[in-house]
């Protein structure tokens, strides 16, 4: 092999991969589509009894920060007046006006995880979304400043130091009961607590060490509905904010699949003028919608966004999958023909197959296939005794072939094959020049030959169909198209490989032993 040809493949190579690993790494795109599995829908709701006067009912609702991003919202007024207002770092949805005997009121949000959590890095949280500082500091209590000294810890020690210590405190000394205090003093006095009140003596500690600390309130977006709700503790150090999760075993760990609803010790839902309300939640796991996922994948950077092919039209894009692909799915068929030695009608031929029956279920479009080529070439031969001209002949074959796609797709509805039905996005002409290329090779060089060549057809399309079937594949050279460099560079080796083939060293092995024996 060449040198030019060596140094020509490890250039495309190089160039794609340090273009990939420049938008995963520092433009930080994703590598897999589970953007679309990390969606969910939320609707907290609440059922209410006034006297008929005016009312006020407010509920905290989430804000979108680095961890969490909000898509979009909607109320169910039930004829109050709603708002949304922000203030003291929280943000709250609000109906007013006069409360009847029963109302039922919800605020339906999606939301976006781009983290699942599990992390042990500090990170930054929006400066809004922080409790006020006078909100959270006070006297402290004889036995908060008595735990302190006991643990060693005064004001001025570092930050990281302190967290450490009340963490191990807690989560050690602190016997977790489900239906324990949930008073940060109670549950110190009792060495008992539950998740609140253990979370809230954390955030008690802290303060009185000079830590700046908050409560936080969440839901659990993926667990049962008895343990949807979480409260823990988020702690500032020199580094980031570290959330203190009194079940975890260690300090800094985030909790996985969380929604912030709010930081601080909030209530979630406060009313005035009712008798009677009640809150409840219900989340239901979604995908992005195109636009969005587009949103995700386009980067910050202004040359790359110009760049972007989620800046196209839906239609455009979602043709762009399905090209980007096909060379990925032609490297393939170059192993099977120049690497194995396998003999197919032509060289894309098995491509265009695969690639039509994208959509179709692989037994469903190979029953499409087998049924449409064989009655076909029985045509086709039948055709040939008119002894008719090329061109007449391929538009009475492409004739007959949507004939007989029309007649599956009416069996396929008649015994509820929907997959079968698929088939009528077949294109057409490449089912006609296949027949045709199989009754000239049955013609020329007899019916073996010519199933050969349709069996080797048949494996390459088998092997290059899951390419297009691929969701991930197609999100992979969709938004990094500089992986198609990476898949020309073994292109270029193959094509500079003269060797010989896998098939060959099968075809004369027996040579091969005989040159062994003579030599010895």
């Amino acid at each position: 092999m060449s040198r030019p040809i060596v140094w020509t493949a490890l250039a495309l190579f190089l160039i794609g991969a340090a273009t990939f690993s420049y938008k995963t790494l520092v433009l930080e795109m994703p590598v897999h589509p589970d953007l679309s599995a990390r969606v969910w829908r939320v609707e907290l709701n609440t059922s209410l009894r006034g006297r008929g006067g005016p009312g006020r009912v407010a509920f905290l609702v989430p804000q979108s920060d680095s961890s969490q991003v909000l898509l979009d919202a909607q109320s169910d007024d039930d004829g109050l007046s709603f708002e949304l207002t922000d203030a003291d770092g929280a943000r709250r949805a609000v109906w007013r006006g006069p409360i009847g005997e029963y109302h039922q009121l919800a605020y339906t949000f999606r939301v976006h995880l781009p983290e699942s959590g599990g992390a042990t890095q500090p990170y930054e949280i929006p400066e809004s979304s922080v409790p006020a500082p006078a909100a959270r500091r006070g006297s402290t209590p004889p036995q908060i400043q008595s735990t302190l000294q006991k643990l060693g810890i005064a004001e001025g020690d570092e930050p990281a130091a302190i967290v450490a210590s009340v963490f191990g405190f807690v989560a050690n000394d602190i016997e977790p009961v489900v239906g324990g205090s949930e008073d940060a003093l109670l549950t110190l006095s009792s060495r008992e607590g539950n998740e609140i009140g253990r979370s809230r003596l954390m955030v008690a500690l802290l303060r009185a060490a000079g830590v700046d600390a908050h409560l936080v309130t969440g839901l659990r977006l993926d667990g049962s509905p008895d343990s949807r709700w979480i409260h823990y503790a988020e702690a500032r150090t020199r580094r980031g904010w570290l959330p203190l999760v009194a079940s975890e075993s260690s300090p800094g760990r985030r909790p996985l699949n969380v929604l912030v609803l709010t930081r601080g010790d909030r209530l979630l839902l406060t009313t005035s003028g009712l008798e009677a309300s009640s809150l409840g939640v219900e989340v239901l796991r979604e995908s992005l919608q195109p636009a969005e996922l587009a949103a995700f994948m386009t980067p910050a950077s202004a040359f790359w966004r110009a760049v972007s092919l989620y800046r196209m039209p839906l239609q455009t894009q979602a043709a762009l999958k399905v090209l980007l692909v096909i060379p990925l799915a032609a490297l393939v068929a170059a192993i099977f023909r120049n690497l194995i030695g396998l003999h197919t009608f032509g060289t894309f031929m098995p491509i265009l197959i695969a690639l039509s029956l994208r959509r179709t279920d692989l037994i469903a479009g190979a029953i499409l296939v087998t049924s449409v080529l064989g009655a076909g070439v029985i045509g086709r031969l039948l055709l040939d005794k008119l002894r008719l001209l090329f061109v007449p002949r391929i538009c009475l074959l492409l004739s007959l072939v949507v004939i007989l796609v029309t007649i599956l797709a009416q069996l396929g509805h008649s015994f509820g094959g929907k997959a079968m039905m698929t088939g009528l996005l077949f294109p057409m002409v490449i089912l006609a020049m296949l027949i045709e290329r199989i009754s000239v090779t049955t013609l020329e060089e007899g019916m073996a030959s010519a199933m050969k060549l349709l069996a080797g057809s048949i494996v390459l399309s088998l092997a290059v169909y899951p390419i297009f079937r691929s969701e991930w594949l197609a999100h992979l050279y969709f938004g990094f198209p500089e992986l198609i460099l990476c898949t020309m560079s073994p292109l270029v080796l193959i094509g500079g490989y003269t060797g010989y083939r896998l098939s060959e060293l099968w075809r004369f092995r027996s040579l091969a032993v005989s040159e062994g024996g003579t030599a010895s």
